[in-house]
């Protein structure tokens, strides 16, 4: 089967209709890349966003206990005031965040 033959002015309004539809489906290709690189980049902040918020809770809840005997010290890992001896014993106290850590014996107060 041999190739049509279009006339100048007929080949010229083709080519012109090929080339309008060619940046029709370019802008439209475009578009969709765009619209899926503005996707990412929203749930990259949002995950970021996310993270910072989670972050920032476990630093606020992160408790460490010591116990000496009855008396039971908390402290957070960010704070910096706390506990370092018993208050009735004076000995020193050995933080955890281990719920099933055996108690230090208190030797009770010192007189």
């Amino acid at each position: 089967m041999t190739s049509q033959s279009f006339l100048g002015f007929e080949q010229q309004t083709r080519d012109a209709e090929l080339a309008a539809a060619n940046a029709k489906l370019q802008a439209k290709l475009a578009e969709q890349a765009q619209r899926a690189i503005r996707k990412r980049q929203e749930e990259m902040a949002k995950n970021t966003r996310r993270w910072k918020r989670e972050e920032a809770t476990r630093k606020r809840n992160d408790i460490l206990v010591a116990q000496c005997g009855i008396n039971w010290y908390s402290r957070r890992r960010d704070a910096g005031i706390y506990w370092t001896h018993c208050k009735t014993c004076g000995q020193l106290l050995h933080y955890t965040d281990d719920k099933n850590a055996k108690p230090q014996v208190c030797a009770g107060r010192k007189s």
